[in-house]
């Protein structure tokens, strides 16, 4: 490991938002500071700190809908921008640089070595001049501003076809109290409820399981909660709770007492952490064939995806898996030892070696 380096973490969403990159930044900048690194995030937040890392505020959020999911568009004043610029960071690592406008606004004012994570793929519903510009736009971005650049998975390879990047996975961290039981049962969700989510999906298939009388939890929140709720009530899902956003010990605490976690994004996934999240609490994923779930599952992931929108696949599929006790632990034992090469005491060391490429650069 070499010296210790002054690292910001560059995040254009309000982190009040949970999400994949949010738990990236928790995951990466806990370990970096365990490797000896002194981490400050950057968003457009309060002041305070984010899972005990220190949080700079910078510019203003405001959510807008784009392509099925919710983003953020977040604009900094110029004074504020070149006063976080002049806070000493030995490197800036800008996660998700593209959402405007505050990460230009940092690279543009911020003269240190910058490198940058990409953590975006193109969804069902993302518009046809979104997904052509992503390669030229990470070539002007790579060729303007960045030192390195790190892709999530393969599947965000593919439109940095025309940069030099290395791929680094999104790796997990799971609480040393986890919970172990015998007494899993049912069927839970975690996520925002938004159109790529496609939790109508998982609905429809419930609906052909009653027979089953599993209890099926949902964590999370967004702008279809009340549609989706209103669609579980016409299907008569009584066993069907939905528990809103909840906290990241109640999260893991609803995965380790979980037999099952479906995750049934129509799309737009690079990665899929709640799925590693899901093996390491000893619930067995079950997902979306599309490719980043794919790419995350390896080896297994036949025996685990479904047809994206395939409401009768997916209920073919929980029906197996539930029913096969001997197919469910083989599967569980499986994915308790698949998540230990994505921990992110092992990820940090690698991004680590990326800070280490920037600043001896020439």
């Amino acid at each position: 490991m070499f010296a210790i380096v002054y690292i910001a973490l560059v995040c254009p969403y309000d982190l009040r938002r949970p999400g994949g990159v949010r738990s990236h930044l928790a995951g990466l900048g806990t370990a970096l500071v365990a490797r000896g690194h002194r981490v400050e995030v950057i968003s457009p937040a309060a002041l305070g700190t984010f899972h005990g890392l220190p949080l700079v505020s910078c510019g203003r959020a405001r959510g807008l809908s784009f392509g099925g999911t919710r983003i953020d568009a977040t604009w900094a004043n110029w004074g504020e921008v070149r006063s976080v610029a002049r806070r000493g960071y030995d490197v800036m690592h800008f996660h998700t640089i593209w959402n405007p406008a505050m990460p230009f606004q940092l690279a543009t004012a911020f003269a240190g070595p910058k490198v940058a994570t990409f953590h975006d793929v193109p969804g069902r519903n993302t518009p046809a001049l979104a997904r052509w510009a992503m390669t030229p736009a990470s070539r002007i971005i790579t060729r303007l501003w960045l030192r390195e650049v790190i892709a999530v998975a393969p599947v965000v390879s593919e439109y940095l076809s025309q940069v030099p990047h290395v791929v680094i996975p999104n790796g997990i961290a799971p609480p040393n109290t986890l919970a172990s039981t015998n007494l899993r049962r049912g069927i839970v969700y975690v996520g925002r409820l938004e159109p790529r989510k496609d939790v109508a999906t998982l609905l429809d298939a419930l609906a052909q399981l009653r027979d089953l009388d599993l209890p099926v939890h949902i964590a999370g929140d967004g702008e279809l909660r009340a549609t989706l709720e209103q669609r579980a009530r016409s299907l008569g899902l009584n066993n069907v709770t939905f528990l809103g956003e909840v906290s990241e010990s109640a999260k893991w605490e609803l995965l380790s007492r979980s037999a099952v976690l479906v995750a049934p994004s129509n799309g737009g996934e690079s990665f899929g952490i709640v799925l590693l999240e899901a093996m390491a609490a000893g619930a067995v994923p079950i997902a979306s064939d599309i490719p980043g779930y794919r790419g995350v599952l390896g080896e297994r992931a036949t025996d685990v995806l479904f047809p994206a929108g395939d409401a009768a696949a997916l209920a073919a599929r929980l029906r197996d898996l539930t029913g096969d006790a001997a197919r469910l632990a083989s599967l569980t034992s499986w994915g308790s030892e698949y998540w230990k090469r994505f921990r992110w005491t092992d990820i940090a060391e690698r991004v680590e070696r990326v800070y280490g490429n920037a600043l001896h650069a020439n």
